[in-house]
């Protein structure tokens, strides 16, 4: 006897329910929150790239002067957006791990399995808490302020300091202005109070990816 069409949809309904389904979608989403964290942490690192050495620095649009008010700090203007889409990214990624794994997974070896992993490889590290906290940062607060880091380089055995020329440029957070606001957690101020006054944001980034990218391995 031929199904009606209620019935087959109830069939479909229970299908898409299933646990092997919904795993395969959830790691459908997952691994795409993980491939946007890996691209965003790419093109943030090719902008600063694109600004590490003196000519490249000199010779970019930074320093041209724009008809608008606005746009006359676009070195910050160039560098908030790849940096709130990696913060974003950085905590989306966290964000939907644990919902896959809360709504699968929860009283299984593998849940069990996961929390023993974070707690072993995550959960102490200070720099994982402050991107978390760095993101909070942003969305309640403000952009931090970004500064380029001149790196004076002698170009003569000579001590005249006419020899002394710049060699790279660094885009760096400023460790003060950031200490200034009061909703740091703990972990996040501990981590600030330990770094020198100026933050460089290539090796901040590249800490935080290399965290995440070996625990995903």
């Amino acid at each position: 006897m031929a199904r009606t069409g209620l019935e087959i949809r109830g069939e479909m309904k229970k299908i898409e329910q299933s646990f092997h389904i919904k795993a395969y979608s959830d790691m459908r989403q997952l691994l795409l929150s993980l491939y946007t964290f890996r691209e965003n942490h790419l093109l943030f690192r090719q902008h600063l790239e694109a600004h590490n050495g003196i000519d490249l620095f000199l010779n970019s649009d930074i320093f041209k002067r724009k008809p608008l008010r606005w746009e006359y700090q676009p070195l910050e203007q160039k560098t908030y957006q790849p940096f709130l889409n990696f913060i974003a990214s950085a905590k989306a990624l966290i964000g939907h791990t644990r919902n896959i794994v809360e709504n699968l997974y929860i009283g299984t070896d593998f849940h069990k399995e996961y929390k023993d992993k974070v707690g072993k490889e995550l959960a102490s590290v200070l720099i994982r808490v402050f991107i978390q906290d760095l993101r909070s940062y942003v969305l309640h607060n403000k952009f931090p302020f970004v500064s380029p880091q001149f790196k004076l380089q002698r170009v003569s055995s000579i001590g005249s300091p006419e020899n002394l020329a710049v060699s790279t440029v660094r885009l760096t957070l400023s460790k003060q202005q950031l200490l200034r606001w009061d909703s740091w957690t703990k972990p996040s101020k501990h981590y600030l109070e330990a770094q020198n006054d100026q933050i460089p944001l290539d090796t901040l980034i590249d800490e935080y990816y290399s965290l995440i990218d070996n625990f995903y391995l």
